[in-house]
């Protein structure tokens, strides 16, 4: 009886199958990155005198805010000196030591196409180059010839290629580049759509720097707009503006968004409605940009601070008269203190 007990019980255990391996497939996990944006940035005058309490004295208040992958900002001071002042209004310069402000902030990448950079001539435009990278800061918008100016910067996060342009419509014309010529990228109309498609297919997600406008308006002028549109239809992924030093609409554009001004950032200006900006960040995705987080600051004569509850009500009127807050909140958060 036990021996047929046995082979009862080994024919059952035959009977039943055999255990298989899973079919099921684990998806890898999405691609993502931050990018955190800026308006203008200047290193002398007050800021360059905050500084002088250590680098990251100026900064402090928002650094945790600034933190992505990457950090970017519109360089607007020329790192000489040296050079030619330009005949202008204001001219800005700053040492090239002064890096170490933008440095201790987080920043790894610039936009030099703008209005100042060329405040001292070629000599201090290529010192500005030079010392870009000597500290290894990337920059975008300028170089030795209209082909470095006009070049994409790609970078590698989060399993993403992020590409970054860098372009103005400021004077002085006698900045823009050449063929052989140094100078910044100046948005040609006839050849910017070119130019950020050639780049677009370089890059998972594209982001362009735009430097112009009207300083001090509070509405994005008929360049803006059309530049702004031209270059998404192109292909670009995010709009970002500086040169009016206050904040202006964002704008929803066939599903992309434009900020038209970022406003000012380590920039101290003579006017009370200059104080008012944002630090944005954006998490993008292999289909551009999946959501933006904007985080409402006090400029506060050079030392960055998150704005008071008055002025964040401030801030979100001016980057809403367009809507666009209110129609896409999945889209831009408003971080209101």
């Amino acid at each position: 009886m036990e021996a047929l007990a046995l082979l009862l019980a080994a024919g059952l255990a035959a009977a039943e199958p055999a255990p298989q391996a899973s079919t099921a497939t684990v998806s890898a996990p999405e691609a993502t990155a931050s990018f955190s944006a800026v308006g203008d940035i200047r290193l002398d005058g007050p800021v360059a005198a905050i500084a002088k309490e250590g680098a990251a004295a100026p900064s402090k208040a928002v650094k945790e805010l600034l933190d992505a992958d990457l950090v970017f900002g519109n360089l607007e001071t020329p790192l000489t000196k040296r050079g030619a002042k330009t005949s202008k209004t204001w001219n800005f310069r700053a040492d090239p030591k002064l890096l170490k402000i933008v440095r201790a902030a987080g920043f790894n990448l610039v936009n030099i196409a703008n209005n100042h950079v060329w405040d001292y001539g070629q000599e201090g435009f290529l010192d500005t180059l030079k010392a870009l990278e000597k500290n290894g800061l990337d920059y975008v918008g300028g170089g030795r010839n209209r082909a470095e100016a006009e070049e994409v910067r790609v970078f590698e996060a989060g399993g993403l290629r992020i590409g970054v342009l860098g372009m103005t419509s400021t004077h002085p014309d006698q900045g823009w580049a050449k063929a052989k010529k140094p100078g910044v990228f100046y948005s040609d109309y006839n050849r910017i759509k070119d130019v950020v498609a050639k780049a677009k297919a370089e890059c998972d997600v594209l982001v362009v720097s735009f430097h112009g406008g009207t300083e001090l308006a509070d509405e994005p002028n008929e360049i803006q707009k059309s530049v702004a549109h031209a270059v998404l239809d192109a292909g670009a992924d995010l709009f970002l503006g500086h040169h009016p030093h206050v904040l202006q609409a964002i704008e929803l554009y066939k599903g992309k968004m434009i900020f038209y001004s970022l406003g000012n950032f380590l920039f101290v200006s003579p006017t009370p409605t200059t104080r008012p900006s944002v630090i944005v960040k954006a998490t993008l995705t292999k289909d551009g940009v999946r959501s933006v987080e904007i985080y409402p600051i006090d400029t506060n004569w050079g030392r960055p601070k998150p704005a008071a509850a008055a002025m964040a009500v401030t801030i979100r009127q001016a980057l809403n008269r367009l809507g666009a807050l209110d129609a896409r909140p999945d889209l831009l958060k408003f971080s209101a203190p």
